[in-house]
């Protein structure tokens, strides 16, 4: 990991003690949040992120789409496998890219994650919103991020 401060270690060590599904999980956590209120990262990091993401896909499964030859084929491959580098990637690379790229609020992702690992998905969302002054009703937001990532695994 590059030379970075003191939150974006702690993530990634925290990222890093996920297991695939409940990376799946924080995935969607924080996709969520990015989505609708642009928490976490900024939009050229997470275009970075997803682009880098992309490109060890390639290299660890050629049969993956080539970010560079067709915009379109990997567009559509990404919103029918939304969770794609979660089951190509080591979790390890996976935590160390993300703790790279998240430059905003990192000290309450990294609760959040914590959270998550330690407690379970219902928590997560609840400190997320608590302290992020959100007031959305996690058991919808529960049962929406189960939904979607059983549907799509």
């Amino acid at each position: 990991m590059k030379d970075k401060n003191n939150s974006n270690l702690m993530l990634y060590k925290v990222l890093s003690k996920l297991n695939a599904e409940q990376f799946k999980v924080f995935y969607s956590i924080f996709i969520h949040y990015w989505a609708n209120y642009k928490f976490f990262i900024s939009k050229q990091n997470l275009f970075n992120l997803l682009c880098e993401l992309n490109q060890l896909c390639y290299e660890f499964d050629e049969s993956f789409p080539d970010q560079y030859d067709n915009y379109e084929e990997i567009r559509s491959f990404c919103r029918a496998y939304p969770y794609y580098f979660i089951d190509k990637l080591p979790i390890d690379m996976i935590s160390k890219l993300f703790s790279e790229y998240i430059d905003n609020r990192i000290d309450i992702l990294t609760k959040t994650a914590q959270t998550l690992y330690e407690v379970n998905i219902f928590a997560a969302y609840t400190y997320a919103n608590k302290t992020l002054g959100l007031n959305e009703p996690v058991d919808i937001l529960v049962s929406e991020t189960q939904d979607h990532i059983k549907y799509f695994s």
